[in-house]
């Protein structure tokens, strides 16, 4: 009687039109239900409807009532959580096509086809890269993608690097070269320095050496001669190799090796200052006095030189500290080079101590791999004393850069920090002075942190030295949530996490593209040329490129470490830990031994939910209303699970 009723459809229509909608994102649970976040709410998604979006997808749903109960109905896609992803193929029983979504949070497997330009046969667990190309909610029909691109095989044992890079966009190969090379600079006339004693520090295993040093004493002090290898000499700005550098940006630094963003036949060998072989390069001049000020304006210039040693960090390091048994330079010269260059190293970070900021010393940490990419042993590695006379020679060469760009050219490619956020900067000022003011200091605090002056470089650094005689370690990790991000410019400003007026690297132009433009304005420079201020597409580019590498690191960091630490968990590792991040999740924290980062689940914590709290000001965790943990926090934990999966680690704290 009802079947077809008009009336009856027409009025539900009605109803459901009435109906509240409401939009937010989808979070899926493991058990088939999901939940709709949305204005700090949380809407029920039944089984059957949660079969039509996806965890993460951004929809609008119409809300139902049943009693006290709201429940969310899906009803428009927003914006898909899959775009373009990554994917590890599968097979069903009707050996289909299909493909799991390489997230911790999605389980659906998606039905796929794969372009005409892919080669493989595609086999079960081959890793591959998708696009989504219909979805429930857009084009009523089931979830389907499209392979794009193969990856790997499910048994390579470099799935880590291949399937990093293709998630972020990133090449694996290095930027193809010519043929052959010539110097398309003729009109800069270099000088010849290839007599002096130039000389490298570097790593062992390094081949894109890109500085050499040579100094001399003074009466008022030293002169410093900082020579950069000049691979602008030989890539003319119109060519293929210019526009694969602009977009790469940097090479990109892996586990194991490198991807160079030149061709390796420019950066392992025609530029690398090796040594014994005569090499174009931009020398900076800096006469610096005794205590390590500089006395005069930099001096660039044009020249060829000739390294006449390469020299390790760690046997030049052995020397300076007197270690047993030590390496020898292989002459006087050499050895009067080293001694010079220690000298001054320790004179420029007593300044840099006094008139900048210096960094907090925390490790390197590196993956010993085995021939087949599995990692053999992890590596803190502290700079030491050889590291810090090139890092000295490197900050003050950038500053003498930022300075000559300024003064000659008004622009460049300058690395600027402004400290704090400006929405944080009211938060910055009052966590200062709840934090270090008493009833005797607080007007003077109250001035001395005042908004207008934590905005001045002078004020921030002022605020930087207070606070390295406090508890440093929590202080500074808790300012640091209210800095802003470090910015690429183009024309001088501060950069407050140095504690320079100005910076602008040109130190390593094998390396960075940003370097290459710096080299380029400083040859205009010397040929009289107006100068061509760097376009804004490249600034963001290499804004871009810089976070995508980090990300890259840190996604190949995490995978190694669960490879590494899934066979040790049954002997129940113990390690000493920092507290990085409180939450009302639980607990961040880095194994200080090797730069793992471990999650400890809040309920192994305390097991009565309703006495812990979180202080988001302190970035504390209280239980029973007492202070339990705090970011900066040393304490011991245990490793209890591994997952690779997802490339995740979690721990327990160990009583």
């Amino acid at each position: 009687m009802f079947q077809n009723n008009p009336l009856l459809s027409q009025l539900k229509q009605q109803i459901r039109e009435n109906k509240p909608r409401i939009e937010g994102s989808v979070k899926a649970n493991e058990k088939g239900f999901g939940f709709l976040e949305a204005d700090k709410k949380s809407y029920f998604i039944a089984p059957p409807a949660m079969k039509k979006v996806m965890h993460g997808d951004k929809i609008k749903a119409v809300i139902t009532s049943n009693g006290d109960k709201e429940q969310a109905e899906p009803e428009a896609l927003i914006e898909p959580m899959l775009n373009r992803f990554i994917a590890k193929v599968r097979f069903n029983k009707e050996k289909k096509l299909q493909l799991a979504v390489d997230h911790p949070n999605i389980k659906n497997l998606i039905l796929a086809n794969k372009v005409d330009t892919i080669e493989e046969e595609l086999q079960e667990g081959d890793w591959v890269v998708a696009e989504l190309k219909k979805h429930p909610l857009r084009d009523d029909k089931a979830f389907f993608a499209q392979i794009t691109q193969f990856i790997c095989r499910a048994d390579d044992n470099f799935a880590p690097w291949w399937v990093t890079l293709a998630r972020h966009q990133q090449p694996r190969t290095p930027v193809a070269g010519l043929d052959d090379y010539r110097l398309n600079d003729e009109q800069l006339q270099r000088k010849d320095l290839t007599a002096l004693n130039f000389v490298t520090i570097d790593a062992a295993s390094t081949q894109d050496m890109d500085d050499a040093l040579y100094i001399e004493s003074t009466a008022n002090g030293w002169q410093l001669q900082v020579a950069i290898a000049d691979p602008t000499a030989y890539i003319p700005l119109d060519s293929q190799i210019e526009q694969d550098a602009r977009q790469r940006c940097f090479t990109n630094y892996l586990p194991g090796f490198n991807i160079p963003m030149l061709p390796r036949e420019l950066s392992d060998e025609l530029c690398s200052l090796m040594p014994q072989q005569k090499r174009p390069a931009l020398v900076c001049t800096i006469e610096t006095d005794f205590n390590g000020a500089i006395l005069a304006e930099p001096h660039f210039t044009a020249a060829w030189i000739e390294s006449k040693a390469k020299l390790d960090y760690d046997e030049v390091s052995d020397l300076l500290e007197q270690k047993a048994n030590h390496w020898q330079p292989q002459n006087e010269q050499i050895a009067a080079q080293i001694e010079r260059l220690h000298r001054f190293a320790l004179a420029r970070i007593e300044w840099r101590k006094t008139h900048a900021l210096l960094f907090k010393e925390r490790p390197d940490y590196s993956f010993e791999l085995e021939q087949d990419g599995k990692v053999k042993a992890i590596h803190a590695k502290y700079r030491r004393i050889a590291n810090q006379i090139v890092e000295e020679a490197m900050i003050i060469a950038n500053t003498s850069a930022a300075v000559y760009l300024d003064k000659h050219a008004k622009c460049g490619i300058f690395n600027t920090h402004s400290g704090f956020d400006q929405k944080f900067l009211q938060a910055a000022h009052d966590f200062l002075l709840a934090t270090l003011a008493n009833d005797e200091n607080r007007n003077e605090l109250n001035a001395r942190y005042a908004v207008d002056q934590l905005t001045t470089l002078d004020g921030y650094c002022r605020m930087r030295h207070d606070i390295e005689h406090c508890d440093f370690s929590f202080l500074e990790m808790r300012l640091r949530r209210f800095l802003t991000f470090a910015e690429f410019k183009a024309e001088a400003a501060p950069h407050f996490g140095l504690g320079l007026s100005a910076y602008a690297t040109w130190t390593s132009p094998i390396r960075k593209y940003s370097d290459m433009v710096n080299h380029r304005i400083i040859k205009q420079c010397l040929l009289g040329q107006s100068a061509v201020k760097p376009a804004g597409d490249i600034l963001a580019r290499l804004q871009e490129a810089r976070k995508q590498n980090r990300m890259v690191e840190r996604d190949i960091a995490d995978w190694l470490y669960a490879y590494y630490f899934a066979p040790q968990l049954a002997q129940n590792p113990i390690f000493t830990a920092e507290v990085q991040d409180v939450s009302r999740g639980g607990l961040r924290v880095l194994l200080l031994d090797n730069g793992a980062s471990v999650f400890i689940p809040i309920s192994t914590l305390h097991d009565k939910k309703e006495e812990i709290s979180v202080n988001s000001d302190e970035l504390a965790l209280y239980i029973k209303e007492q202070k339990a943990y705090q970011i900066g926090d040393q304490l011991q934990v245990k490793l209890v699970e591994v997952n690779t999966t997802t490339r995740s680690l979690i721990g327990n704290v160990v009583s």
